[in-house]
């Protein structure tokens, strides 16, 4: 009888509703599928096969099997497929900080935005090399004809929902800064933003603390 391994799961989480998996296989033959999965793919080569899985719903898949019988009507042991998730919702931005609105933001405070679900880390940046507006996380005060430059091309997370980074200068006092998100950035799954975030009104940060003079009132006798 045909021996079956996994060679190469399918991802997950995945937004591909039709995913691929290879798994091998030590002699040729016909392919049975089981459980929840199926494919149009419906013989095996001896060695390694790849084949697409037929559309399917979004959920976790538990349950799905192969198994390879040869020409002379042996069955294979029968493979359990490893279990994926197919998740196809897109990300949205819950909130930032400074938030929308916002006024007497401290010049030296942090930049902060928080997504609705995990993100792929890699697809949140930031532009470390000039004022031009490109990364996927932007921060102006002219309304995107020029952005701050930052001082890490990947913000900071430690659960890759809230990120956070810091311009690489001290923000101007008396302005008002609006945060952007590009739509690509991407949730684990491989969705993007169905829209690109940014804020309305913006931030505005605190006006210079005025430097007041005084005098020191010293007396004095003469004899």
């Amino acid at each position: 009888s045909p021996t079956l391994s996994e060679v190469t799961a399918v991802s997950t989480p995945t937004s591909d509703t039709t995913p691929n998996y290879t798994f091998s296989s030590t002699e040729s033959g016909t392919i049975t599928y089981g459980g929840s999965c199926s494919s149009s793919t419906s013989s095996a080569s001896s060695g390694s096969n790849e084949i697409t899985l037929s559309s399917l719903s979004v959920g976790s898949y538990s349950d799905c099997t192969i198994s390879v019988s040869d020409s002379s009507s042996n069955a294979s042991n029968t493979l359990s497929v490893s279990s994926f998730t197919i998740e196809t919702t897109a990300p949205t931005v819950s909130s930032t900080s400074p938030t929308d609105n916002q006024s007497s933001v401290a010049v030296g405070d942090n930049i902060s935005v928080i997504f609705s679900e995990s993100m792929d880390n890699t697809s949140v940046t930031a532009n470390t090399s000039n004022t031009n507006c490109f990364g996927t996380l932007q921060l102006s005060s002219d309304d995107f004809s020029s952005c701050v430059k930052m001082s890490s091309s990947y913000p900071e997370s430690t659960d890759n929902i809230t990120f956070t980074m810091d311009p690489s200068l001290t923000l101007l006092y008396s302005t008002t800064y609006k945060i952007r998100i590009t739509t690509s950035v991407s949730d684990i799954a491989g969705n993007t933003m169905a829209s690109q975030y940014s804020q309305t009104y913006g931030f505005t940060t605190t006006t210079t603390t005025p430097i007041t003079s005084g005098y020191a009132h010293s007396s004095f006798m003469l004899d």
